[in-house]
């Protein structure tokens, strides 16, 4: 029988959980527990994936829940790649984002297609950004 992943926009993310998950990318690795804390606090959307009590998945949105969003942060479990977690999290956040009218993300250039599958384009405007150092 298929497990069955336990998607939840409403049940609290532990943050030392998603710490973990994160540490298995090259972009969030270096968050701190207390950081992803207030991240958690401050995002307006956070969307979870279980496994039973484990957390697989995980993205999160900030937006004005009117003209602009931008969903972040869209992780999966190294062991869990492949089975459709991430395709699940893209059809419940553009669900519930569906009356906004411009959904953004930023991602490697080797995951473009994924996106593209779920109407993401590349941008052709400029892109810009500023980091300050922490």
């Amino acid at each position: 029988m298929p497990t069955r992943y336990i998607y939840s926009f409403t049940e609290p993310i532990n943050p030392e959980e998603l710490y973990e998950l994160l540490q298995q990318t090259a972009w969030a690795k270096n968050r701190s527990p207390l950081d992803i804390q207030l991240m958690l606090d401050r995002s307006q959307i956070t969307l979870g994936v279980w496994d039973e009590d484990r957390l697989i998945g995980f993205s999160r949105v900030t937006s004005d829940d009117m003209y602009r969003a931008l969903i972040d942060d869209v992780v999966v479990d190294s062991a869990y790649r492949g089975r459709g977690i991430a395709s699940g999290m893209l059809k419940k956040l553009l669900i519930r984002l569906q009356h906004v009218e411009q959904v953004m993300l930023d991602c490697a250039p080797d995951l473009s297609a994924f996106y593209a599958r779920f109407g993401f384009r590349v941008k052709q405007e400029t892109s810009m950004k500023l980091e300050n150092k922490r």
